[in-house]
């Protein structure tokens, strides 16, 4: 049970940054930056993405992190734009 549960987060982790790049690789208005970072063990996994650039002439930056493990899960989100 406890397996399953760590793949649940994992999943719940990983998931949603490779939607959201297939998603920011589309909306190309101007130069930009994109980077991710993902892991996972069996004892819990772990993304990164920092995003920059340009979108209808306004500069934006986005930088999100989210981790789980057996003893639970956690996340946070830095944004701006002009």
């Amino acid at each position: 049970m406890r397996k399953l549960a760590k793949a649940i987060a994992v999943g719940a982790v990983v998931v949603p940054v490779v939607l959201g790049g297939a998603a920011v690789a589309s909306a190309d208005s101007g130069p930009g930056y994109g980077k991710s970072d993902n892991s996972a063990t069996v004892y819990g996994g772990s993304s990164s993405h920092t995003l920059s650039g340009f979108k209808d002439g306004k500069a934006y930056f986005l930088k999100v992190s989210k981790t789980a493990d057996s003893t639970g899960a956690t996340g946070n989100a830095t944004g701006s734009h002009s």
